[in-house]
Parts: C-alpha cells; sequence; structure tokens
C-alpha cells in the first residue's frame, strides 16, 4: 500500500501540472481547436479507461483462462450496454438521473479510493455527495450551456439557478458525512480542500466541454487506468500499460466506431453531438461503475 500510495503521490503532482499547462494551453488555441481535442482526449483516455471491464470481471472471478465464462460475461456486458441505451431513448428523464448520480458515485469513489478502503453506507454516501460536488460546481460555473445538453438529451428545461442550491447541499452533506468517516481522512483535508480550489478555477476559466474533458480524463480516467492496470498485472510500468492497451483495443475500438455511426445513423442533427456523447458515456458508464465497485472490493 505505501508503495503504491507514494506512485499516485506523485501521479497527483503530475496531474496537477497537466491541469494548469491545460489551461494555458486553452489561452492559445481557437474554440474549434480546442474543443477538437477536448473531443479527443475523451475518446481516447476517456473510453479507454472503461474498455477493459470484461478482463476486470474475468480478473475477480479468477476465470480468465474458461472461455464459456467469459462469452457469457460479453454477452451479458453487451445487452446491459444496450439495455441502458434503450432505456435513454425511452425515458431520458429518469435515464439522465441516473448517470448523474452513477457517476457521482463513481467520480467520489476513484478519488477517494487509497484514503478511504471501507464501503459502509456512511463511505458510499461520502463518495455519491462528493461527486455531486465537483459536478455541480461544473454545473454551477456553465449553467446555461448544462440546461441546454439536459433540454436536447430529456426536453426539460432546467433552471440553472438550481445548480448551486444542488454544490451547496451536496457540500452541507459532505461536512456531515465527514464525522463519520473523519479517522480514515483527517490528514487529507487541507490537501482536499486545495483540489476543490484547483476545480474550481478549472471550471471556470475553460469552456464547458474543454473543464470536462480536463476533470474527466486527467482527474478521473489516467488514475482508474493506472489502479487498474496495478490491479491486472502488480506495478504501473510501461510493458503493463502496452499489454493493457493490447487487451482493451479491441473493446474500445469497437465502442468508438458505435459511437460514430449510431450518430451519424440514428442522431445526427437530432440534438448535436455533445448530448449525444453524454449519452453514450452514460450508456457504457452503468456497468463500469459496477465492475470497478466489485474491483475494490477486492
Amino acid at each position: 500500500m505505501d508503495e503504491k500510495g507514494g506512485y499516485f503521490g506523485r501521479l497527483n503532482s503530475v496531474m496537477l501540472v497537466a491541469t494548469f499547462f491545460s489551461l494555458w494551453l486553452a489561452v492559445y488555441l481557437e474554440n474549434r481547436v480546442e474543443d477538437t481535442l477536448a473531443y479527443v482526449m475523451i475518446l481516447s483516455f476517456g473510453i479507454l479507461h472503461g474498455a477493459n471491464d470484461i478482463k476486470l470481471i474475468q480478473a475477480t472471478a479468477e476465470n480468465e483462462d474458461k472461455s464459456p465464462v467469459y462469452l457469457r460475461i460479453l454477452i451479458y456486458y453487451v445487452v446491459f450496454v444496450v439495455g441502458i441505451a434503450g432505456l435513454f431513448y425511452l425515458m431520458p428523464l429518469v435515464s439522465l438521473s441516473l448517470f448523474i448520480l452513477f457517476s457521482a458515485y463513481h467520480f467520489g469513489e476513484q478519488h477517494w479510493a487509497l484514503k478511504i478502503e471501507g464501503r459502509t453506507w456512511p463511505e458510499v454516501l461520502f463518495f455519491t455527495f462528493y461527486g455531486f460536488f465537483v459536478l455541480f460546481l461544473l454545473f454551477t460555473a456553465h449553467g446555461e450551456e448544462v440546461s441546454s445538453i439536459i433540454y436536447n438529451i430529456s426536453g426539460i428545461q432546467f433552471d440553472q439557478q438550481v445548480y448551486p442550491y444542488g454544490l451547496m447541499l451536496s457540500g452541507i452533506f459532505i461536512v456531515l458525512l465527514y464525522a463519520k468517516i473523519i479517522k480514515q481522512i483527517d490528514s487529507e483535508i487541507i490537501l482536499q480542500l486545495f483540489y476543490i480550489s484547483v476545480f474550481f478555477i478549472v471550471f471556470n476559466t475553460a469552456s464547458l466541454l474543454w473543464a470536462f474533458a480536463i476533470y474527466f480524463i486527467i482527474w478521473h480516467s489516467v488514475p482508474s487506468l493506472s489502479d487498474q492496470i496495478m490491479y491486472l498485472y502488480g506495478t504501473f510500468n510501461r510493458s503493463n500499460f502496452l499489454k493493457y492497451l493490447k487487451s482493451s483495443a479491441v473493446y474500445w475500438g469497437i465502442a468508438v466506431l458505435s459511437l460514430v455511426l449510431l450518430f451519424y445513423f440514428v442522431d445526427h442533427t437530432h440534438t448535436g453531438f455533445l448530448p449525444f456523447l453524454f449519452s453514450f458515456l452514460a450508456a457504457i458508464t452503468f456497468p463500469h461503475v459496477f465492475v470497478i465497485r466489485k474491483l475494490k472490493k477486492n
């Protein structure tokens, strides 16, 4: 654990440098170039960090060499993703609400992975409200655009004044839940407040898409990738990273190709690419959250 903690401590330093470099870079990029780069980051590292779920399921079940088990897992996984996609089509507002809930928990769980090892209800709620706090911090900074995306997905127009209230409520719940888990994270408070201030600067300085890409890739996908590689291969190095890429390349390629084809043949001009992208991310996020939760338990 000490070796892993040291690695992630160094990784956090690199993430901070990468974050401020991304903000500096945005000053010199045209909006179109910035958006393109954000999409490239999301479609590469963003989708890649969830592309190896099937191998992770196999690893947690210790059934890597049993092809019938692999086939069953693959079928269940695909059916689950297609079912979520169908749910978005039939009940978009319900699906979007569940996506935000699951994403909040997932972001919080990954952020606190090394600090909070338990998964009791106070800890699960703490992860969830921490994730909500980060999301509402982003929503509050770009309320008009966020409400437009929600409208394009669900047909419901949200007043952007809702987001500051969500930010305030999630912050209150974090403080209340903190009393339940203080022994695990007491030494982290100053550092975590610093990270929150960094997110505040990023979200209020960058465009919505660029701010989301910075957080989603640098602060979530990269640590998650590192975590998965350590779980599968024992340590993070260049050789194991290449192994991870090799084992996830096919699934990643299928996911990106499916996104492009679905947008071109199904959506195209209905909502625009950004709302469609978030809907697609939602469909592949639900099973990924369950996989990572099982991984953390192990």
